[in-house]
């Protein structure tokens, strides 16, 4: 395809960049806080129109960055379809990616006239007010030459905000340990490209909710990273790991399956190169860049409970003493008897909890998570839809009719995002269809709820509430089984 460059990628240099720019530490700042007559965005939008006229088999073009998530087109080409989800690798292999990404289109940028300190701005979307809102410079098509418009759903292109439910990392951030499916990074699994099911808080919410929201093409991971916007969003998501992990008693983890673990991508210059997860942890002097800081939402919680000490996390393939340690068994002690179907209103099921399991474990599950090391865990399970809806949904536990909001959010555990539905259901290679699932940590509450008298050991209503704007009553969404909810109990 002709598009008026010359050469193909392994000819771009990239001379503009001298050597003390390439030492420099970029600065990734806050999208909403760039100051007028700020170019960060023009620069953006130059550099992303150029990278969609260049021939889509370049490395560096648009088209193929995008592809390198994930893509429908067949046969796939070198380092395509590679993103990692529902796994402890999400994180990495999203930082690396977005890492190289950024190099080129700074590369791009600074072709193209710009300065060689240009950085990828974040969407600090979870200090909500306006921030919360998609900026304006991706809202309007301008008869169709903007280059960072797409279509959304939600109104979001008309400056819908989004609903705090759904940008706050609150949750995610209060986790205590990196590993483990309801820990911050997620659960250990192999190093493949598919969808797994061992998804950390962080990639819940806000990163798999705030995709749904948005719709379009950031609902579904074959699309994604041809929005924009994508990049802004994932530049929030790696911040706030960079804040996790920043925390006094919080860690990477030293497992050398995931330190040891190496995926490659295409630098600036055409070629491919390679990162491991040891090699990206200190982003300012491994990478070369850092974050301005962000004010975080304030958010309604529930009332404070002591801190649990963690749960060590079990290894998926040896559980011996040359990996992690074996937790104790988490006992399922109750399930739902039969499916619930979501069209974007709201559902409710009951959870059955089973008397002699209970019983076996001693006493009631709320006097037993007071216990020291008592969990207990909600999980919904075998979640399967042909699309992903617009709409996320809030778990809500034991939420009582007509409850005020206050109460309503003391009562949620968490939210239930459908991003990657459509892989799951139709996966790459040998691995068979399946479900998502969703687990969440609801200890606190059950605590809370058995020191108010209001916990049930006979049985627990789920609620499944939208959050935000949806369509008009009449309008089904895009239909969502869940095959199961269950409780367990470590």
């Amino acid at each position: 395809m002709d598009n008026g460059r010359q050469g193909d990628a392994s000819d771009r240099t990239t001379a503009g960049v001298t050597e003390a720019d390439a030492m420099a530490v970029h600065v990734r700042r806050n999208v909403w806080k760039l100051p007028d007559g700020d170019q960060t965005l023009a620069h953006y939008a130059a550099a992303v129109r150029e990278m969609k006229g260049r021939d889509p088999g370049d490395p560096t073009s648009w088209f193929y960055q995008a592809a390198m998530h994930k893509t429908t087109v067949t046969p796939p080409k070198p380092l395509w379809n590679g993103c990692q989800h529902g796994s402890w690798f999400f994180l990495s292999w999203h930082r690396m990616y977005l890492y190289f990404f950024e190099r080129i289109v700074r590369a791009t940028v600074v072709d193209l006239g710009g300065p060689a300190d240009w950085a990828l701005p974040f969407w600090g979307y979870d200090a909500g007010g306006t921030q919360a809102r998609i900026p304006p410079a991706f809202r309007e098509s301008q008869g169709g030459t903007n280059p960072l418009f797409a279509q959304r759903g939600n109104r979001v292109n008309l400056g819908q905000a989004l609903p705090f439910q759904i940008t706050s990392a609150a949750s995610a951030l209060a986790r205590p340990k990196f590993v483990g499916e309801a820990e911050f990074g997620g659960g250990i699994t192999p190093g493949g490209d598919s969808i797994w099911n061992r998804h950390g808080q962080i990639e819940l919410t806000p990163h798999g909710a705030v995709h749904n929201h948005l719709g379009g093409l950031m609902k579904n991971p074959r699309t994604a990273a041809q929005d924009p916007v994508f990049w802004l969003h994932h530049a929030n998501i790696d911040r706030l790991w960079f804040e996790w992990s920043s925390r006094p008693g919080h860690s990477n983890p030293t497992d050398l399956r995931w330190r040891d673990q190496e995926y490659r991508f295409f630098d600036a210059d055409g070629t491919e190169a390679p990162l491991t997860g040891a090699g990206i942890e200190d982003i300012a002097n491994q990478l070369g860049y850092t974050y301005e800081s962000n004010v975080a939402i304030t958010t309604p919680t529930p009332t404070p409970t002591p801190p649990l000490p963690p749960v060590p996390e079990m290894s998926m393939s040896n559980p011996n003493a040359s990996g992690p340690t074996r937790p104790e068994r988490r006992e399922l002690v109750g399930a739902s008897q039969h499916p619930v179907r979501l069209v974007g209103r709201a559902a409710s099921v009951a959870v059955p909890i089973d008397e002699r399991t209970v019983r076996s474990l001693g006493v009631g599950l709320g006097a037993m998570a007071a216990e020291a090391r008592g969990r207990v865990y909600l999980s919904v399970e075998d979640i399967e839809g042909d699309e992903s809806p617009d709409t996320v949904y809030g778990i809500y536990v034991n939420l009582p009719d007509g409850a005020s909001e206050e109460l309503a959010e003391s009562r949620r555990v968490g939210n239930l995002p459908f991003f990657g539905i459509e892989l799951a259901q139709d996966p790459r290679g040998d691995e068979h269809p399946h479900g998502l699932r969703v687990t969440v940590e609801i200890t606190p509450l059950v605590r809370r709820l058995e020191a108010e008298n209001a916990w049930d050991d006979h049985e627990m209503l789920v609620t499944f509430l939208p959050l935000g704007f949806t369509e008009p009553e009449g309008e089904d969404d895009p239909p969502v089984q869940i095959g199961r909810v269950s409780l367990g109990y470590t």
